[in-house]
């Protein structure tokens, strides 16, 4: 839970996955933040909300529309997300985590709480954390034996939910595939596989005498199996890169759900 200042007024700021300020949850569910995408990257790497940023940042649209002082295809999305390329992330998220964050569950007004999936639950601020944590609980699995397999997933209230849990590993390892595509057009997948780091594991080159040998069959058959699952992994990442840039400019990320 991060507290932000809605109207004037501190609320608690509630996300399903870690805020990059993780020093703001260190008394939340998020003790630990997540596993950085790569060594010695910088904390808030390990967020998901990083990503959507950086992501967002590839959309052609949504940077045309940001050129464009807010007019594009892009303009709705733009309403909410700005402009992205002005500042760094962090000064980006201090304004925008709104944006990710559920709605409280503090009532206002009770004609605000209406459907048939909620029940309103008064607390007694004199009674014991433990009471109320186990009544609330009781009541959760009551309803969850009334209303069984109708949500297969925790639903989220925020305005731009996270779509899946994906890893700030792979999605770093996705997006600089996508920009070592764009700064070399004409290179191979293997070969951007080979700049993104990728290691090759290839057995020694047979001499000319071995070359029709049992043994150096098998090792040209071992290269050439390397160099087919870089170039899979690498074009795997790039048809990845594409679902997650496009879905993201329409508000949704990660999204791939062909691979």
């Amino acid at each position: 839970m991060v507290v932000g200042t809605t109207k004037g007024e501190e609320r608690p700021m509630i996300f399903l996955t870690a805020p990059p300020n993780i020093e703001q949850t260190r008394c939340t569910r998020f003790r630990v933040q997540r596993n950085l995408p790569y060594r010695d990257a910088a904390p808030y790497k390990a967020s998901i909300y990083y990503w959507w940023w950086a992501f967002l940042k590839r959309n052609i649209d949504y940077a045309k529309t940001c050129k464009q002082l807010g007019r594009g295809k892009s303009a709705a999305l733009y309403n909410d997300f700005g402009n992205i390329f002005k500042s760094d992330f962090l000064t980006w998220w201090r304004s925008h985590k709104g944006l990710f964050a559920e709605r409280s569950s503090l009532a206002q007004n009770e004609d605000v709480l209406k459907g048939d999936d909620i029940i309103l639950y008064q607390i007694d601020l004199r009674r014991p954390l433990s009471q109320i944590q186990e009544e609330i609980k009781r009541l959760h699995m009551q309803a969850h034996a009334i209303m069984p397999g109708e949500r297969t997933k925790p639903s989220s209230t925020a305005k731009y939910p996270i779509f899946a849990n994906v890893s700030s590993h792979t999605l770093h390892r996705v997006l600089n595939i996508w920009d070592l595509r764009c700064t070399n057009p004409d290179a191979s997948a293997y070969e951007l596989g080979l700049l993104a780091g990728y290691k090759a594991n290839f057995l020694s080159t047979p001499t000319m005498k071995e070359t029709r040998t049992r043994r150096a069959l098998d090792r040209q058959a071992h290269n050439k199996r390397v160099r087919i699952t870089i170039s899979n992994q690498v074009n795997r990442y790039l048809r990845t890169a594409v679902q997650y840039i496009d879905n993201v400019g329409c508000g949704e990320f990660p999204k791939a759900q062909n691979r």
